[in-house]
């Protein structure tokens, strides 16, 4: 059986896997990815988390998932490196070929390879067009469909849905406007809810558990669930998709919020049926499931 080596990119840690043609991650290795160090660091923490995979293993490709606007086609960070200093720009496919030139290389976005992930052996295995939402310290997302695949967008900015406008001149964003999605839904968007309110400084997963005993928690749960419920709807009324799969960190305490967030959607929704809204199967993994399958897909 065929094997590849899966490497999800994170500003905090590097996660790398070897991926059989099943979707089952053999063997893993996690390191830090000391994105504060810059990109010379952080490439030579990637290669050598390739090196440790491959050693005794016979591997037909790799695929990487990073964050940032790629270039899917060169390998290339475009002009945004999400939180990782001075990545965009960097040209991932050339640097990496330098050491490992005989094995496929494919490069393309953290959320994309989520969403490859879903489709491939999770949540949304049987769909035919599905949009995936990631919701973490941002907001990251995908569409795919059977017919085309991923959509990159005309400047490989496709489905940057965190960056949609949920609050006009709204928070301040981190890329350059006001009120995007990612300050209000992400984990850190609820975490300056709470300051907000409070002016104290909680955890994403505290607010969540406390809810029901912090007056203050679930007041930001609830607008947390309002304004996940709105952005929902905005995705389905644009792109109409079969399947809406939300992942990401967050989705480790839905069981604080997920129901009321499926209530208050069908209650405020235009027109509620026809897409189904399901919470992803693979978390810390799909992003090396993902990256495993888009080698696979590659060397195909």
């Amino acid at each position: 059986m065929s094997k590849v080596i899966g490497i999800d990119l994170g500003g905090t840690k590097i996660n790398g896997g070897i991926v059989d043609e099943e979707g089952n991650i053999l063997k893993k290795i996690r390191i830090d990815t000391e994105s504060k160090s810059g990109r010379e660091v952080v490439l030579n923490n990637i290669k050598y988390v390739i090196r440790e995979l491959m050693k005794d293993e016979k591997i037909e490709g790799i695929g990487l998932g990073s964050p940032g606007f790629i270039d899917t086609d060169n390998g290339r960070v475009v002009y945004n490196g999400g939180n990782i200093d001075n990545w965009a720009g960097v040209h991932i496919k050339e640097e990496l070929t330098k050491e490992f030139g005989d094995i496929p290389i494919s490069i393309e976005n953290d959320a994309n390879v989520a969403l490859i992930c879903e489709e491939w052996v999770g949540a949304g295995r049987n769909l035919d067009t599905i949009v995936m939402i990631t919701l973490g310290t941002g907001v990251g997302g995908g569409i795919w469909s059977k017919k085309q695949g991923i959509w990159h967008g005309n400047n490989y900015q496709g489905a940057e849905l965190g960056h949609s406008i949920l609050y006009p001149m709204g928070r301040k964003c981190n890329c350059g406007q006001n009120g995007c999605a990612e300050q209000y839904i992400s984990g850190t968007g609820i975490e300056k809810t709470y300051f907000e309110k409070t002016g104290e400084q909680l955890k994403g997963e505290e607010i969540f558990r406390n809810r029901k005993d912090n007056k203050i928690c679930n007041e930001v749960v609830e607008r947390f669930v309002r304004e996940l419920s709105t952005f929902l709807i905005s995705i389905k009324n644009i792109f109409d998709p079969e399947g809406l799969i939300v992942g990401g960190g967050v989705i480790n305490s839905k069981e604080y919020w997920w129901k009321d967030m499926i209530d208050c959607y069908n209650s405020i929704c235009n027109n509620p049926i026809g897409m189904k809204i399901l919470p992803a199967e693979y978390l810390n993994d799909a992003g090396v499931i993902g990256a495993g399958k888009l080698a696979f897909d590659n060397i195909l």
